[in-house]
């Protein structure tokens, strides 16, 4: 499994998070700093698309906020960094802040890029980093922040009481749909957490589990997972048959059998190659799913 698949369900759950709670969390990521608009900057030169783009008013002046999304560290971070940097500046022309947030804790190489020549500096360039679980999940609590209350079980402080609370808050603040977003976002880092104690982790996931279970089963994203999940598992069951009846068209059949996405064709597929009697008739069967 790569790492790119392992990190795809935490950065998409951040992502999704920042896509419905800019305007109050860059406050809290950023102080002093005001949304004024998203950007979706694709960086067409050098094939980069940042992650987070934002025009804020930080400090009573326009900015650029370039905000990546870390599950890990990546020891080209600094440089692919200075690269947006350039490249926002460059489309923009107002000051860019760059930083990189890291919802769990990791190494981390001093968040600067430096180009040297000997004993001289040709470049050096700074971002910002925000390492989640340095801050204090009570202090979030006490204010009522509860834009930030996805977050808290990755941050120091959290236990299975101010998590608790804090799903209760969330579900008295937002309706039905968008709790059940938070809430599917709010597990997926509570999993990950590396900042509390299995025994509060499992404390919680038993009360969702018995208090939101058919709740969350109602989530659009979980409702796709669970249909893809399904074909899959039906993809899987054909090739499975084809490799013991009729090994000799495995090829065949996998080449036909990923582009069938619908379940009653699959199971289809299956009935017919099930009643056929020999090889060409197999291959002819699956000649006309392919039509």
């Amino acid at each position: 499994m790569t790492d790119e698949y392992q990190r795809q369900p935490y950065d998409s759950a951040l992502k999704s998070l920042l896509d419905d709670q800019a305007s109050e969390m860059l406050p809290e990521i950023l102080p002093e700093c005001t949304l004024l608009g998203e950007q979706n900057a694709e960086i067409a030169r050098t094939n980069l698309r940042p992650d987070l783009v934002y025009l804020i008013q930080y400090r009573r002046e326009h900015h650029i906020l370039n905000l990546e999304l870390q599950t890990n560290a990546d020891s080209d971070m600094t440089y692919r960094m200075l690269l947006y940097h350039v490249e926002l500046f460059g489309k923009y022309r107002l000051p860019v802040i760059s930083m990189v947030m890291y919802p769990f804790e990791t190494s981390l190489t001093e968040p600067i890029f430096r180009e040297e020549s000997g004993s001289e500096i040709l470049l050096e360039f700074h971002h910002r980093v925000l390492r989640l679980w340095t801050l204090d999940a009570v202090q979030y609590i006490r204010k009522r922040v509860v834009s930030m209350y996805t977050l808290l079980p990755a941050m120091k402080g959290a236990n299975a009481s101010l998590l608790l609370q804090a799903i209760n808050e969330m579900e008295l603040k937002y309706t039905r749909t968008d709790f059940v977003r938070h809430l599917v976002r709010f597990r997926t880092i509570l999993r990950r957490s590396m900042t509390l104690s299995m025994q509060d982790k499992q404390i919680v996931e038993n009360h969702m589990d018995i208090t939101y279970d058919s709740l969350l089963d109602e989530d659009p994203e979980i409702q796709e997972r669970v249909a893809k999940a399904k074909i899959a598992g039906q993809q899987k069951a054909v090739l499975d048959f084809m490799e013991v009846k009729f090994p000799s068209l495995i090829q065949v059949a996998q080449e036909q059998v990923i582009r069938l996405n619908k379940p009653d064709e699959l199971s289809r597929l299956m009935k017919q190659i099930a009643l056929a009697p020999d090889e060409s008739t197999a291959r002819w069967v699956l000649s006309t799913f392919a039509a």
